[in-house]
């Protein structure tokens, strides 16, 4: 029996998933009042119509979305803590190593992988809570 899962997400589809995600969670048009399968039958459409080519699910761009949020949320919390604690003197690549730091002990991951996602996601309201771990 083969398996039908595809397996490790690019850096490319990362990035496609959370362009969409964003484009489709911030449409004003519609709102924030979309049903949870309306929403990602659009974050999927506008995924498909960015690579022609995906074989990817919405289960898995959804599975996908929520294991980069949540990584993403603790990195946020990593860095307002670290800027909270900066030291007289540092800089904003001393600050970000404080928040690796930071993140690697209380998730327990070898290190912060998904600053790709990050620069597309950090303007959203969504990732602007400090999550304490």
């Amino acid at each position: 029996m083969t398996s039908k899962r595809k397996g490790n997400w690019t850096v490319e589809e990362d990035k496609n998933l959370c362009s969409s995600w964003v484009m489709i969670s911030e449409d004003g048009a519609v709102g924030v009042n979309q049903r949870d399968t309306r929403f990602w039958d659009r974050v999927a459409a506008q995924f498909r119509s960015n690579d022609r080519n995906t074989s990817r699910t919405i289960k898995s761009m959804a599975n996908q979305m929520g294991t980069i949020t949540k990584y993403c949320k603790c990195w946020n919390s990593a860095i307002q803590r670290a800027e909270r604690n900066q030291p007289s003197g540092t800089n904003q690549m001393d600050v970000e190593h404080m928040a690796e730091q930071l993140y690697i002990s209380e998730t327990g991951e070898k290190g912060w992988t998904f600053g790709h996602c990050w620069w597309i996601l950090k303007r959203c309201q969504k990732f602007h809570t400090v999550i304490l771990m």
